[in-house]
């Protein structure tokens, strides 16, 4: 008896995911968005060649629609780890895109472990998503990294308002930004701040498991 309710629960697990499935409109006649916000960035097909490098760790770029955009991006040069920033006037241009009021200075090897960390693994778990936008989305974020063997993953997201990774890494990506831009930049605050996020997106997509 304990065989046969296990192969009962187990076609009724079976039969449910199968019955969960997503079954798109075929005559795309009915609005396919659902309600909420996803809680993932979305992996972005039209990063620009502009601006690649070998050795990029990190790229973030916060890009206004009606000012100048701004951009981030830690390079292993020489066998040291520098965080760049600008502004990018024209960003939607790859013939016309200017960098402006560049700022660079070196940076731990731990800093740039925990970035390159944050960034490849959600970058990775980016996928596309039916939730809705929450509207206009004013202000537009990439994400970008480069992993040796398998080119430049890239992703994005919009409006970032709800308690979601998509919002923290925003955070996380202008509290980088900040430093890039401060006059006297102080990386350990910022480094445990970081940490502390790395921790958080971790343990939300890969929660420990629970004790019985």
């Amino acid at each position: 008896m304990p065989g046969k309710r296990f192969v009962v629960c187990l076609s009724l697990l079976i039969g449910a995911s199968i019955a969960s499935a997503y079954e798109p409109d075929v005559t795309q006649q009915r609005d396919e968005t659902v309600a909420g916000a996803s809680d993932r960035l979305i992996p972005d097909g039209s990063a620009s060649v502009r601006g690649r490098c070998m050795r990029c760790l990190a790229e973030f770029g916060r890009y206004p629609s009606s000012e100048p955009a701004s951009e981030w991006q830690i390079q292993l040069e020489d066998k040291k780890y520098v965080l760049s920033s600008w502004r990018l006037v024209n960003p939607k241009s790859d013939v016309d895109a200017r960098q402006v009021d560049v700022l660079r200075f070196e940076v731990s090897r731990q800093f740039a472990e925990v970035v390159y960390d944050i960034w490849a693994n959600n970058i990775l778990e980016a996928r596309y998503t039916r939730h809705a936008p929450s509207g206009a989305d004013a202000v537009s974020y990439r994400f970008r990294t480069h992993l040796k063997g398998v080119g430049w993953p890239s992703a994005r997201t919009g409006v970032a308002n709800k308690d979601l990774p998509p919002k923290w890494l925003v955070d996380t990506g202008e509290e980088i930004l900040t430093l890039a831009r401060a006059k006297s930049p102080k990386e350990t605050p910022v480094l445990a701040k970081l940490q502390a996020a790395r921790k958080r997106l971790n343990e939300y997509y890969h929660p420990p498991p629970r004790t019985q």
